[in-house]
């Protein structure tokens, strides 16, 4: 393995965790979309420039995050070109024996697993806490099943993750290998 090769390798896990932050991001736009909107209310539909702004940045940095993990993906070559990441180092080849399909099968089934980590005691919370409210006040029209249903959507984005794993892989080596012809034409 070339240092090129590890750097890819690095630079792609990279992005994985990216994608799993933009994962992990998109239920909380969903929400400021659902405030801002005024169905999220208790009947006062009032628009405060502090919302907005918080809205504009953070689909702003959700904007940032897919940039990055484009790059991140698809672009490492240019990345490590850019940055100088391979040169300098005094061997040209690195000894180890695991082909970039299993490191990326590798930080697929980490970055799943990180996710159900953190959505699956969010999720038995967000249950309780239905049960708790339902029982303190039986006539209340919305106890919050938002919470729930978005850990419920990332718990089955994680699991479609391992799921598939080998269908992205597949999928990013595909772009890979085009883009790498699109550069040698």
């Amino acid at each position: 393995m070339t240092p090129k090769s590890l750097f890819n390798i690095i630079l792609k896990i990279s992005g994985l965790f990216f994608l799993k932050e933009i994962i992990l991001m998109i239920p909380r736009l969903i929400s400021a979309v659902w405030i801002l909107s005024g169905q999220g209310d208790t009947g006062n539909n009032q628009f405060y420039s502090n919302d907005i702004f918080d809205f504009i940045l953070f689909f702003t940095i959700l904007i940032i995050y897919c940039f990055l993990v484009y790059q991140l993906l698809f672009n490492t070559n240019y990345i490590i070109s850019k940055l100088k990441l391979d040169k300098g180092f005094e061997q040209e080849n690195f000894s180890f024996n695991i082909s970039s399909n299993s490191i990326l099968n590798i930080a697929l089934i980490v970055t799943a697993c990180v996710i159900l980590f953190e959505e699956i005691p969010s999720f038995c919370q967000g249950i309780i806490n239905i049960i708790l409210v339902k029982k303190i006040t039986p006539n209340i029209q919305n106890p919050g099943f938002s919470n729930l249903v978005f850990s419920a959507v990332k718990i089955i984005l994680a699991l479609l993750l391992t799921g598939e794993r080998k269908r992205i892989i597949n999928w990013i080596e595909k772009r890979k290998t085009a883009q790498h012809n699109e550069n040698t034409e």
